[in-house]
């Protein structure tokens, strides 16, 4: 008995130190995607799920990732923040401002995730920090797009941003989502263009995969516990090993790249699952 306890006990230290470790190193992940519709080529850096995490101080590791990886444009996917309230997360709200602010003189897309959803949703519980939040990181410079889209002629693509509804990030629920659910979010997709789908929960590409030739997705952290040759363990609505954890994808010729993260939150646990900034090099040919 006392072997088994001292097992156990090592077990969960090892647990707590890997999570501190995880949750505070930084990787960076490239994927390449190439299409006939590009003028010209592009990288993309894709931030997603921060949530008020810090990288260094004022999040100078990750600013200066970005900046080594020198992209024409950079996509901050939504959950930057912690939907909650008082002084800390306020404090959550002005680092995620002074991020897009460090991004100066860069074209910065700013997409909707569940927690800022929430934040707009509940006001009550929340107060005017959805507004804080929104306000301060137009003022910075970012475009927020809440779906909507922005074209970029230099390249011909289409940044566009898929706000969906609490229902479908429901835990212990089995949604579908279909495609006339996009276009009536968002409209018809020009199909001249390359259309970037800013989706947060990467749970539904077999309805973004006809609406987009590349997808940018997050939600799920990695799966919180990656397991080798498994993938990660755990979605955010609970359900044990998502087919979409994280990585690259191909549906029917669209391409999906769902960030792990770059924080977590409620309970801060990251075990094999380091925080990661993706880059997306978009090539003409």
């Amino acid at each position: 008995m006392v072997i088994i306890t001292l097992i156990l006990i090592i077990l969960i230290l090892l647990v707590i130190v890997i999570s501190a470790i995880d949750n505070n190193r930084l990787i960076v992940t490239r994927y390449s995607v190439s299409s006939e519709k590009i003028k010209k080529d592009c990288t993309i850096a894709f931030l997603s799920d921060l949530h008020g995490n810090t990288h260094g101080t004022d999040n100078h590791k990750l600013i200066e990732a970005v900046n080594v990886c020198d992209p024409d444009i950079i996509i901050m996917g939504g959950d930057m923040i912690t939907s909650r309230a008082g002084e800390a997360h306020e404090a959550a709200i002005k680092r995620a401002i002074d991020l897009v602010g460090a991004f100066s003189g860069k074209k910065v897309f700013y997409g909707i995730g569940n927690h800022e959803y929430r934040m707009y949703l509940y006001k009550e519980d929340f107060g005017d920090n959805f507004d804080k939040l929104t306000e301060g990181i137009q003022a910075a410079g970012a475009v927020l797009l809440r779906n909507e889209r922005e074209y970029l002629d230099e390249y011909n693509i289409d940044v566009q941003d898929l706000e969906i509804e609490r229902n479908y990030y429901k835990r212990g629920s089995k949604v579908m989502m279909e495609s006339a659910y996009i276009r009536e979010m968002t409209g018809e997709p020009d199909k001249d263009h390359y259309r970037i789908l800013m989706a947060h929960n990467p749970e539904f590409f077999n309805a973004y995969s006809s609406e987009a030739d590349l997808v940018l997705s997050g939600h799920f952290h990695g799966g919180i516990v990656r397991l080798p040759f498994v993938g990660g363990m755990v979605s955010a609505r609970l359900s044990l090993f998502p087919k979409y954890d994280g990585g690259i994808y191909d549906l029917n010729g669209s391409k999906m790249v769902v960030s792990k993260g770059l924080g977590s939150h409620t309970l801060p646990l990251r075990i094999f699952n380091p925080c990661e900034l993706c880059v997306i090099d978009i090539k003409k040919v």
